[in-house]
């Protein structure tokens, strides 16, 4: 799945090396972004409120930048801060890229559940796209009755 760009809900708020940071991840500078994200984190204390914002981040551009297991900081920034919509955009994100398409819907469907109007949060779930329930919970999705009641139903 390609780059999902991010949707940022108080960037202007962060500090200059953590929207440096999101300004290279954009431009797909993630190694440049990764020394910014981790400055941004050492800016602020742990308990910060934005100290789970910068780790989250910093974490995604490790992940971007092959360290798979950098999923496990992003997570842990969601436990840390489980109000802030634009971390779970960073983790379903990074779901996404590790190819965890289920798991990236709960996340974002646990985001919206907090942040409901965030646009980062609504632009993943409209891209993933969610499947309606099968007409025929015992046949497959390929299987041709199958297919061609749904077809039939969606035209309703």
């Amino acid at each position: 799945m390609s780059y999902i760009k991010a949707v940022y809900r108080d960037l202007n708020l962060c500090c200059k090396d953590f929207i440096k940071g999101v300004e290279l991840l954009e431009q797909c500078s993630i190694n440049d972004s990764v020394g910014y994200f981790k400055r941004a984190c050492d800016s602020v204390a742990n308990n910060s409120r934005f100290y789970s914002k910068y780790t989250s981040y910093y974490g995604f551009s490790l992940l971007l930048n092959g360290e798979d297991s950098a999923i496990e900081i992003c997570r842990h920034a969601v436990k840390s801060a489980p109000l802030d919509g634009d971390i779970y955009m960073n983790l379903a994100r990074a779901e996404i890229v590790l190819s965890n398409r289920i798991e990236a819907l709960h996340v974002i469907d646990a985001g919206l559940k907090i942040s409901a109007d965030h646009d980062g949060l609504n632009a993943l779930k409209r891209k993933l796209g969610v499947r309606t329930r099968k007409p025929l919970p015992l046949l497959a999705r390929n299987n041709r009755l199958s297919a061609a009641l749904g077809k039939k139903m969606r035209k309703r």
